[in-house]
């Protein structure tokens, strides 16, 4: 049972990361749209300390950096949850990552 279990984890682990990577590819060549959690329209009017305000225009590359930031922060947390599970898979089947001294003889 440990071992089918160490496999399913295992297989899991590649699979996130397979998909993660193709995700992240995939928008690279604008094959998926990124999420839009920030859409900061129009200007920023700032209140200054002789009580004049000032507009700052927002540009659009703003939210699209934003977005693309918040984007693949959420990818490379998709990535290390894959590499957990992969890892967590690896030590359950007992094939755990080979020490130094190991490798020497």
């Amino acid at each position: 049972m440990e071992k089918g279990t160490g496999y399913l984890f295992l297989y899991g682990g590649a699979a996130v990361i397979v998909g993660g990577a193709a995700l992240a590819l995939a928008s690279f060549y604008g094959g998926v749209a990124l999420p839009q959690p920030f859409d900061l329209a129009g200007d920023i009017t700032v209140t200054l300390s002789n009580g004049a305000t000032m507009n700052i225009p927002m540009p659009p590359q703003i939210n699209k950096a934003a977005n693309l930031s918040v984007f693949f922060l959420l990818l490379f947390f998709l990535l290390g949850a894959g590499s957990r599970l992969a890892s967590l898979g690896l030590k359950m089947l007992g094939k755990g990552p080979v020490s130094k001294d190991e490798k020497a003889k």
